[in-house]
Order: structure tokens, then sequence, then C-alpha cells
């Protein structure tokens, strides 16, 4: 039985890191992808001290989506209802 958990254990310990290591690429890409187009720069007619706005717009739209609505109707539907209305 000893053999059986030594030969297996450390196949499962690589598995283990390996599917460790593949979520937390996953989300270190898209913390990148983020933080890429925070420090892009800017198009006109925003310059350089607009990255400030940029992270206020980024944390807006994570936190308070309410408050985007008015402004962009699709968010009140379902994904569903707005690709089968073709909005």
């Amino acid at each position: 039985m000893d053999l059986v958990f030594s030969l297996f254990l450390p196949n499962l310990k690589t598995l283990l890191l390996l599917v460790l290591l593949v979520a937390g690429l996953f989300f270190t890409f898209i913390g990148f992808f983020v933080m890429f187009h925070i420090l892009r720069p800017q198009k006109s007619p925003a310059d350089e001290s607009n990255r400030i706005n940029k992270i206020r717009l980024f944390w807006f739209a994570m936190t308070r989506e309410e408050l985007f609505v008015d402004t962009l109707p699709w968010l009140k539907n379902d994904e569903f209802d707005n690709v089968g209305t073709g909005k």
C-alpha cells in the first residue's frame, strides 16, 4: 500500500501545482490587460492627467454598475435578450 501512495502522491502534487499555475496565469493576464489599458498612451482630447479618471472609471464600472444604466440601456437586459433582439 505504501508503494501505491509513494508512486501516486508526487504525481498528485505535480498535477495540483500545474492546475494552480494555469489558474494563476489566467488572473495574471487579466491584471496585465487592465494595467496595459490604464497605462497605455491617451488618445486626444485626453491628456496624461486623465489616468486618474481612467482608474476611477474602472473602479465605478466594477463596483457601481447601476450608475451606467441610464447611459448604456442594454445593461438593464439579460444578455440573451440583448443578443436575441439584435441590440
